[in-house]
């Protein structure tokens, strides 16, 4: 059982992402139904596209398991894929690539969810009869005629269609996305501010999705050890009948796992004024116990001091004398359910970077429209937050909450200061140049990214050298993968030389947030040969020896003795076919910055 030691505290929808061995490989039939009206531009519609590759990823295609088919939808609907089209995963992700941006016309949600019925789940169009069928409609607007589409998605459901809705921005209409949505809402429709977010819920719309194909059936609450405690929300603004709810999802978690002392060990902690231990870890070795114990407790009311609520979790809930287990390999996981902003602020943030130095992997559940999503986005370990809308809601939660728990990581702890450099020149191209982008904002993803963790600088070159911004700039993951993804393709020539003498005088000083006695680690990626071999070489080798690990990753025909004139060595030197391949080395620059 892979826990991973864990703070669970549930906000924005995310899941942690399966690694690519465990992909849902059971059988469906998947559409996407992709927005592309006038409303949207061409990035944001290269972000839906991403966010679909990232999606195909998680599963296993194959004529006898998952297929996949994509529709666009402005005015008209447009069939980019069918359903048969694609045997494999790699031709949808090539097929994904193929799809043209329109940014033109209304926004026909109803004709499009008509032809889904009609045509998309048609055996004409690939569906396989008695497979499930789902679709997946992203959209950042109010729909032409929101009749038709209640209609439309009302006989969808009634052909067997599960429908999951994805509200983007502050345009949409709430209702006719609880429309489109089969019920439980909870379940199947999801909101966020900026098409960024896409990336925030690919993994829970993945886990979800792969859990409506083959039900709920896992055994991993009945393997390996574990130590978890959950924070329960007690302050006023909660209530004493949602405390009862917040009850029945805690004793509904704990009959998913065996317990006892060479198993999984529980216990609770209510914060609201006063923070308080329910019970400690190694008080109860039966479930039944457990579940008993869980009902004595008394709601409290006051305010929302989750920070407290941290602080007793590290220095009183995970010690020995409360029963907590010192051995590395049994994962310590806390729940944090909260439906309010905290507090103090400060202290929450304060608190929560404590744990995770300490090696507690944190996940944040959020309930209500009043909850701070920033502040659990910030006390969240990756993108381990989820959000929903009611106390009676969180019940849809717990297959989700099992399953990761089951594949949760440790976050990387290491600290290391990391400076990107990326070849902006005429060679790369913009679709490039997004890729590009796509593979460093993953490279965060699993990086704890804060000021005593891991610090990230992105410059990109051509003639010139731009910085996009300095390793002190971001110490919040989120507003790093925005500014991310908001850097612009500026076309030129190769001066991979120039740019790496910035990067070892500028990117790596102190006024651009350099730290002392910390791992330094430079990453040039480029497809073309620079302007100046001579050049390049020189201020490689003054790089590494001013302390830089220098690693270079070559695109397509690169020269590779470039590429060793400018790594530390072939340890260090990577060579991949396309830009489409970098997703492969994600995995490898995130060790790196972790060994530190």
């Amino acid at each position: 059982m892979g826990f991973g030691l864990c703070i669970l505290a549930f906000v924005v929808y995310s899941v942690h992402a399966a690694p690519d061995n465990s992909s849902c490989g059971t059988k469906g039939d998947i559409l996407f139904l992709l927005d592309n009206s006038g409303s949207i531009s061409q990035s944001n519609f290269e972000l839906m596209l991403d966010f679909v590759k990232d999606v195909v990823k998680k599963f296993a295609v194959d004529r006898n398991q998952v297929q996949f088919g994509l529709e666009t939808f402005e005015t008209g609907v447009r069939t980019e894929f069918k359903l048969n089209t694609h045997s494999n995963r790699q031709e949808v992700l090539d097929a994904v690539d193929r799809v043209s941006y329109v940014g033109g016309g209304g926004t026909n949600t109803g004709d499009a969810l008509q032809h889904i019925r009609e045509k998309s789940f048609s055996r004409a169009f690939g569906h396989r009869q008695g497979v499930p069928k789902l679709a997946i409609v992203v959209t950042d607007g109010v729909s032409s005629s929101k009749n038709r589409t209640k209609e439309q998605a009302r006989l969808a459901h009634r052909a067997g269609i599960t429908l999951m809705a994805v509200g983007v921005g502050k345009n949409t209409d709430q209702q006719e996305l609880q429309d489109i949505a089969s019920d439980p809402d909870s379940k199947y429709l999801f909101h966020i501010d900026t098409f960024v977010g896409l990336k925030m819920i690919e993994s829970m719309l993945a886990s979800s999705t792969c859990t409506q194909l083959k039900g709920q059936a896992s055994d991993c609450g009945k393997k390996g050890a574990a130590d978890i405690v959950i924070l329960m929300d007690s302050s006023g603004s909660v209530g004493e009948e949602n405390f009862e709810l917040m009850k029945e999802f805690t004793k509904s978690i704990v009959d998913e796992f065996v317990i006892g002392s060479n198993a999984v060990q529980f216990g609770v902690v209510i914060f609201s004024t006063p923070v308080t231990g329910a019970f400690k870890l190694n008080q109860y070795t039966k479930a039944d116990q457990l579940k008993a114990a869980i009902d004595e407790i008394e709601f409290q009311n006051g305010e929302t001091h989750t920070g407290k609520a941290l602080e007793y979790l590290r220095t009183k809930a995970f010690t020995a004398q409360e029963g907590y287990r010192s051995d590395p390999n049994i994962p310590k996981i806390a729940i944090v359910i909260t439906d309010g902003h905290s507090t103090h602020k400060e202290k929450t943030q304060e608190e929560a970077t404590k744990l995770k130095e300490q090696d507690v992997e944190i996940y944040s559940i959020g309930v209500g429209d009043e909850v701070d999503n920033e502040e659990l986005t910030e006390m969240a370990s990756n993108k381990n937050i989820f959000r929903v809308d009611t106390f009676t809601a969180l019940q849809h939660l717990r297959p989700l909450l099992l399953r990761q728990v089951c594949e949760a990581k440790n976050t990387c702890l290491g600290k290391s200061d990391v400076v990107f450099l990326l070849d902006s020149s005429c060679s790369v191209g913009e679709d490039n140049f997004r890729k590009l982008k796509h593979f460093v904002s993953d490279v965060t993803y699993n990086l704890y990214i804060d000021k005593n963790g891991v610090q990230m600088g992105v410059e990109t070159y051509e003639c010139e050298v731009h910085t996009n911004f300095e390793l002190l700039r971001y110490h919040n993951k989120v507003k790093m993968q925005t500014a991310i993804n908001n850097m612009e393709f500026k076309p030129g020539g190769t001066d991979t030389g120039e740019a790496i003498k910035h990067m070892w005088t500028r990117s790596f000083s102190s006024e651009y947030g350099n730290r002392d006695n910390v791992r330094k680690i430079g990453v040039v990626i480029t497809d073309g040969d620079s302007k100046n071999k001579a050049s390049t070489f020189y201020e490689a080798h003054k790089a590494r020896e001013n302390g830089i690990t220098m690693v270079a990753i070559g695109v397509g025909d690169m020269n590779v003795e470039e590429l060793k004139g400018i790594a530390n060595g072939t340890d260090f030197l990577f060579t991949i076919k396309s830009y489409d391949t970098l997703t492969d080395l994600t995995q490898t620059l995130t060790n790196m910055a972790c060994q530190a």
